[in-house]
């Protein structure tokens, strides 16, 4: 029944954002074919729950002839998009098209990032079990990571996070979203802003991430944080 309603929630919520996002989603398509002409709809393979794969859509923001899938997350002033690109990339606006995913049922509103397979392929058996939770288009990780996102600590925050998620705790994360989105686009556009490229040293990911006894804490050190992520490895897979 739990299931059912969440069906029902998602299919209609994704339907009214669909249709409220509309003509903000147009003013984007439009800069970005002004910006850089080419297909509108960018359509990349990721890994779902249980590693179901299935083709999740976005707003092509990234130039013509750049490399979608390596590096496969942005960067900080990532050079593959423009400034223009970067400014309705921090908006979200770009991720309109999956509430398509989530009406085809292939995502929730909330849940991790979907991978890349071949990303997927590096993981851990202890960073697979992610791939128990259906993917979402907004999360702990899409929140409170907005640039130059490191693997393991991606991995890291949602496996300790959805596990141990509440409904009170996944509200947040709605409520939270768009106060981030205003913040990241603030951050872009106004010279006096702080630009952030994460949210993890936040109050809200600190009450989001305790240490739920498996030792996990909201403030990751540097050197967990910042040890190197097999990059050739997953090039590697990617290339092949």
């Amino acid at each position: 029944m739990i299931n059912l309603i969440t069906r029902i929630f998602e299919l209609i919520g994704a339907l009214l954002l669909l249709i409220l996002l509309l003509p903000f989603f147009a003013i984007a398509v439009l800069i970005v074919q002004l910006d850089s002409s080419g297909p509108i709809i960018f359509h990349q393979k990721r890994v779902g729950k249980n590693g179901k794969v299935f083709t999740l859509h976005k707003l092509r923001t990234m130039r013509k002839d750049a490399d979608g899938e390596s590096p496969p997350h942005t960067q900080v002033d990532d050079q593959r998009f423009s400034a223009v690109c970067r400014l309705i990339r921090a908006t979200g606006i770009d991720e309109v098209p999956q509430l398509w995913n989530i009406i085809k049922g292939d995502m929730g509103f909330i849940g991790p990032r979907p991978e890349l397979l071949n990303i997927v392929e590096t993981y851990s058996p202890n960073q697979k079990k992610i791939l128990k939770f259906n993917p979402g288009l907004f999360g702990i990780s899409q929140l409170a990571l907005r640039e130059g996102v490191n693997y393991r600590k991606k991995l890291k925050i949602e496996n300790d996070y959805y596990p141990n998620r509440n409904v009170i705790k996944n509200f947040m994360i709605f409520f939270f979203t768009p106060v981030v989105l205003i913040d990241h686009t603030f951050g872009r556009i106004l010279p006096f802003w702080k630009h952030r490229t994460e949210y993890t040293n936040t109050f809200w990911f600190k009450y989001l991430m305790p240490t739920n006894g498996n030792g996990f804490k909201a403030e990751i050190s540097d050197n967990a944080a910042n040890q190197p992520i097999e990059s050739d490895k997953i090039h590697a897979h990617i290339v092949r």
